[in-house]
């Protein structure tokens, strides 16, 4: 921006010390130095830079937490303590009778919680893993490109997706209509309830939100997903030190995903606990035998050793060793398919098998949802090493201490057993330390409150390591006088709404379908009418490959150019495709979300190891769609992305406007502008004429000592307008503008965002002069053109309404002509 002076106004006038060992163990285990990635503030590019020819320049690793306190309001603290407590109730988690309490030695365990649980923080800790030191922005333009796939998948596929980005915008209604549609979403439905969590508690968050559905991690993660945290019910346990045989097989990817985990599916895993009291008997009236019932599986091992290589292998051996024991009532449930009539026996419920010393607890497809029962009964668990972790913190389970310990191939279950009914003081202290645990988990008087502490603990880390709201503040702080109610305080009654700005976005196009169909059965036709290579005078066909060959290093495009090409290719790849769970994609089919679903040309199902169906690949959206990276397109007969379009009175183009290049606006989104600014009434009273021209640091202070920035009749670039009104000067400029783009720029008021001029300027002097008489005035002016441009960018929500908006309008855009 280079300026010129125009006019003077004067001339016109960490963890406890108390902890057990294996708990300090556990927690330093956790803050083990990991890796994470720098925001680098000069560029606001992050994690991973792509440099101009092209190539990924090495990640930037270090630690990095936001030297911010991010607090959730006191408003939503209480609509969540409300929520927490009904979720509670739906999940059964009443304990029946609601006095009972242990009945445990007391004189064998610490007398306080505090003395024999983890506290608030170790818990915090515990869940979010690695996390909680760790800082990446899950927000912006590189976390979008990053999730471009699974975020649009989310939005049309919902809970039959892989890999979930925040699953129905975390619309409380929305997931609570997902919770009751249990028919058609079966086992995925509790999910959405137990979901309503960060829903209410990250309402006012920014980050975005990863998460998962179902057993165990997603079958297959890309590489740029597993640098950001994801919400799960599990996690691996992979502690190299450990004494087992049986590892988790995620473990050896040292690339994998790592959860922060979440009390989810909650009624299954934890409700059956609350009805453990009023049906448990007393050890002395407990059978003294081991008893097992569960899921016959496929396997194709002998177990005659160590072959040991999956839960079903563990359970076959189970069950095939112990066919003829007296000791051991280990069977696969009777109505297990496939499995062999001498290994089935009849179904025992809780009840049943409550009347048993020993129960035998074996993990599924990932955590063993029986085991907190278990744990809680007067019996005593016998399991093999614990692979996976979820809210129990199984993590923290020591053997000889909360369970008796197996090995993989069940060849010690007898001798377990001999050895407990040889050791019946040892037996009692870890029973009743199971008991203990569980209890301090669950339905101890301070349970409740911890519980939702930890819950808001880790929605609060989250917001403050991964959102955006500390780095904001930083970079574009507010001067705003809210106490004269000059401005709405709610954005809302501000600022267009998501649907009002994807109409303005899409012009005429929104409503008109008469159009040529755009679809690729069509692109030939199209080809007629428009080239199928980039070009830079004309609007083109878009498409994957030309993309790609326009964004390479060596091709003949300028730098920006290339960069647009590069950028596109996230949202203009008709060849995008994405993964859907494999058990449900049947189910898929049958609904309205499963209407017209395309298979990829290469959609073959992708096995496992043992040949197992894991997931069904799809096309995304493979419409034709036409770019202009030039002048904006004149009137068309079909729909053209562009920047921007002309405007002439009430007629504008006939371009879909597009986002193209906004991140190279560095001046705007690296808070350059705030920096290099003054105080509204210290600025000099004066005038200068800003030009589309880029500027230095030094040029830009200089410029925004004025208090007043003028724009010419000539066209002024998005981000230079950006600038100006972000300032705390004040803009004048003419009221009719020549174009428009994705800073809507017709949708500015006169005496609201800007003070009006003639086009031939020659009016400035009196309107410098009613701005000087009337100063209170105009400085709300320029407050108000500071808001616009930050509600736009910069508000809590205004990276999310971005991203919607781009996917509304390409969804309306797939209806209409696709």
């Amino acid at each position: 921006m280079a300026n010129d002076t125009v006019m003077n106004a004067s001339d016109t006038s960490s963890p406890p010390s108390s902890a057990k060992a294996k708990r300090r163990k556990t927690t330093a285990k956790l803050t083990i130095c990991t890796f994470l990635f720098l925001i680098l503030i000069e560029t606001n590019e992050h994690v991973y830079q792509v440099s101009d020819d092209g190539t990924t320049n090495s990640q930037h690793i270090t630690w990095h937490v936001p030297d911010y306190s991010y607090t959730i309001s006191d408003n939503v603290k209480k609509e969540y303590k409300q929520w927490h407590l009904k979720a509670r109730h739906l999940s059964q988690l009443d304990l029946i009778p609601s006095n009972w309490t242990p009945a445990v030695n007391w004189k064998n365990h610490p007398a306080e919680r505090s003395d024999r649980f983890p506290s608030v923080e170790e818990r915090l800790r515990y869940y979010m893993g690695k996390w909680y030191n760790a800082s990446v922005p899950m927000y912006g333009s590189q976390f979008e490109r990053d999730t471009f796939i699974q975020r649009k998948t989310t939005r049309q596929y919902g809970t039959f997706s892989d890999i979930l980005v925040n699953l129905y915008n975390l619309d409380k209604e929305k997931l609570t209509d997902c919770y009751n549609n249990k028919k058609e979403l079966h086992v995925m439905a509790p999910y959405c309830r137990d979901y309503m969590d960060l829903a209410i508690l990250h309402s006012e968050g920014s980050a975005n939100v990863i998460h998962n559905i179902g057993d165990g991690l997603p079958t297959y993660v890309p590489e740029e997903i597993v640098k950001y945290p994801m919400f799960n019910k599990v996690r691996p346990l992979c502690d190299d030190n450990r004494n087992s045989v049986f590892v988790n097989k995620i473990c050896h990817n040292k690339k994998r995903v790592e959860p922060i985990l979440l009390p989810l599916n909650r009624k299954r895993h934890f409700g059956v606990a609350s009805l453990v009291p009023e049906n448990d008997i007393q050890w002395e009236e407990k059978m003294p035998k081991a008893v097992w019932r569960g899921q016959y599986g496929k396997t194709d091992k002998s177990h005659n050793g160590s072959d040991i290589d999956n839960t079903h292998d563990i359970k076959y051996a189970l069950v095939s060793k112990h066919l003829n024991s007296s000791l051991v009532d280990a069977k696969f449930s009777r109505h297990a398919d496939s499995a062999p009539p001498l290994m089935a026996g009849s179904y025992l419920d809780m009840k049943d098998q409550l009347r048993y010393k020993y129960i035998i607890s074996i993990e599924g497809n990932d955590v063993s949802s029986g085991l907190k029962w278990m744990l809680f009964s007067n019996s005593i668990v016998l399991a093999p090493s614990f692979t996976w972790e979820g809210w129990a913190m199984e993590g923290l389970l020591e053997p000889h201490v909360h369970y008796l310990p197996l090995k993989e191939d069940m060849s010690n279950v007898e001798e377990m057993i001999a050895w407990a009914e040889d050791h019946p003081n040892e037996v009692q202290l870890i029973r009743e330390r199971s008991t203990v645990f569980i209890h301090d988990l669950l339905f101890h008087p301070e349970a409740i409150h911890d519980e939702r502490e930890v819950i808001q603990g880790i929605m609060e880390r989250f917001e403050h390591n991964f959102g955006s709201r500390g780095s904001t503040k930083q970079l574009h702080p507010l001067e705003i006088d809210w106490e004269s109610n000059s401005h709405p305080t709610d954005r809302g009654h501000r600022f267009p709404s998501v649907e009002e700005r994807v109409q303005y976005y899409m012009g005429r196009w929104y409503d008109n379908n008469n159009s040529m169909f755009m679809k690729r059965s069509n692109v030939q036709q199209l080809a007629t009418l428009y080239p199928d290579t980039v070009v830079t005078d004309a609007p083109f066909i878009a498409s994957g490959h030309v993309l790609t060959q326009c964004a390479m290093p060596n091709s003949t495009f300028t730098q920006d150019v290339r960069r647009l090409c590069r950028e596109s290719l996230t949202e203009f790849d008709e060849r995008s495709t994405a993964d859907l769970k494999s058990n449900a994609f049947n189910r898929l089919r049958k609904t309205e979300r499963g209407e017209g679903i395309k298979l990829a040309s290469m959609s073959s199902w992708r096995s496992d190891g043992k040949g197992m169906k894991e997931s069904k690949r799809v096309i995304l959206d493979d419409s034709v769609r036409i770019i202009s990276v030039g002048s904006p397109p004149k009137d068309t007969q079909v729909p053209i992305f562009a920047q921007s379009r002309d405007v002439d009175g009430d007629n504008e183009g006939s371009a879909i406007l597009w986002p193209f290049g906004m991140d190279l606006n560095n001046s705007v989104m690296t808070g350059i502008v705030e920096k290099a600014d003054t105080n509204f009434r210290s600025k000099e009273a004066d005038a200068v004429l800003a030009r589309d021209s880029r500027t230095d640091y030094e040029s830009l202070r200089e410029l925004l000592s004025h208090r007043y920035l003028v724009t010419t009749g000539e066209r002024t670039s998005s981000d230079v307008l950006e600038a100006l009104l972000l300032s705390q000067s004040i803009v004048l400029m003419p009221n009719e503008r020549q174009s428009t783009s994705w800073l809507m720029e017709t949708a500015l008021k006169p005496y609201v965002h800007f003070v009006p001029i003639k086009r031939d300027h020659s009016d400035i002097a009196a309107q410098m002069q009613w701005c000087e008489n009337n100063l209170e005035a105009a400085r709300k002016i320029s407050e108000r053109a500071s808001l616009y441009v930050h509600d736009m960018l910069f508000d809590a929500k205004a990276g999310k309404d971005n991203e919607e908006i781009r996917f509304r309008i390409m969804e309306r855009y797939l209806d209409l002509y696709g």
